[in-house]
């Protein structure tokens, strides 16, 4: 990837970040479509201790990770960018190449997919119904 970077330094330099994150993005792909013909099973996957971690903790891991890998690459790399690295819609939009309303749209989409495959995983994320809120003890 640096190399990549590094052929192309003398136009990126001025803002050699989205150039990276943009080669990052398109080798992920590269890699996801390359083993794409080859499934992993998770249930192959040793589970390993990992200190403090409960049992629970690693299960939604493994839940996240199962709906993740069921979703297109373009809606992967737009949680990533907006969830996990905490980036604006607009720069998400510059890096992937598309308008900010593609990357809204694609972030909806994501996210209604992954309530579909897993919704127990997003139960303490989800706003609780106006009626808990006005229930008397």
């Amino acid at each position: 990837m640096l190399v990549e970077a590094a052929r192309h330094w003398a136009k990126i330099k001025a803002n050699p970040e989205p150039y990276a994150r943009r080669i990052m993005y398109t080798r992920n792909i590269d890699r996801w479509r390359s083993r794409r013909s080859k499934e992993i099973s998770f249930e192959s996957v040793p589970d390993y201790e990992r200190g403090e971690d409960s049992s629970n903790d690693s299960d939604r891991r493994l839940v996240l990770q199962q709906a993740l890998s069921r979703l297109t690459a373009k809606q992967r790399a737009v949680l990533i960018l907006r969830f996990y690295e905490d980036q604006p819609e607009s720069y998400t939009a510059a890096v992937l190449n598309c308008s900010a309303g593609t990357v809204k749209s694609q972030t909806r989409h994501a996210l209604k997919r992954i309530r579909e495959l897993a919704p127990d995983l997003l139960v303490d994320f989800e706003p609780h119904p106006a009626s808990d809120r006005t229930a008397k003890p």
